[in-house]
């Protein structure tokens, strides 16, 4: 009985050396093809391994700054008062009531509110715009709106003049506000 290695050497002796050369070359191909997917695989688990190492070194210098942070969350805990931060529908509520106060309830028109949630707060924005108001009315909003730092922001203000009275103005702002999500902070 005739092993495996005994008849591949008969057959590679019952070859022609044409025969013999394109074996050859078959050979290397496919050893160049596995060597070509070998490698690829060791440069993809050599890349996760990179990204790996990154990410671990990137969480051990937030774990080295958490003292840092701790401060810096009791300093901020200390001049913000959990009873006044608002909640989603508490920014609207607040937002109309200053509109109100201004007179400019009938040229408002009140964004419903997008919230990101956050582990140790909730971000909540807003976007208001009023049409054709005055710069007076304009800077009353203002003032009420600022009196409400740091519980409620102004993170931006488009104004562009009304086309058709260059006196008025059309106003839009993006509110920004927060409400902590443990109030024993």
């Amino acid at each position: 009985m005739s092993t495996l290695p005994a008849k591949a050497r008969q057959l590679y002796k019952r070859m022609s050396l044409r025969e013999k050369l394109l074996a050859l070359c078959f050979l290397v191909v496919l050893l160049l093809i596995w060597s070509n997917h070998w490698l690829g695989r060791v440069s993809e688990w050599n890349a996760q391994r990179r990204l790996t190492a990154n990410q671990l070194a990137t969480q051990q210098e937030w774990l080295d700054r958490s003292d840092f942070f701790a401060q810096g969350l009791a300093t901020a805990l200390e001049r913000v008062d959990p009873s006044k931060t608002y909640a989603a529908a508490q920014l609207s509520g607040r937002v109309d009531s200053l509109v109100r106060q201004t007179g400019l309830s009938g040229q408002a028109d009140i964004d419903p509110v997008r919230t990101r949630e956050g582990e140790i707060f909730n971000d909540h924005n807003l976007r208001l715009r009023l049409s054709r108001i005055s710069i007076a009315q304009l800077i009353k909003l203002n003032n009420l709106l600022k009196q409400e730092t740091p519980y409620i922001n102004i993170q931006s203000v488009r104004i562009q003049k009304d086309r058709r009275n260059p006196e008025q103005l059309d106003v839009r702002y993006e509110i920004n506000s927060f409400d902590l999500k443990d109030p024993n902070l």
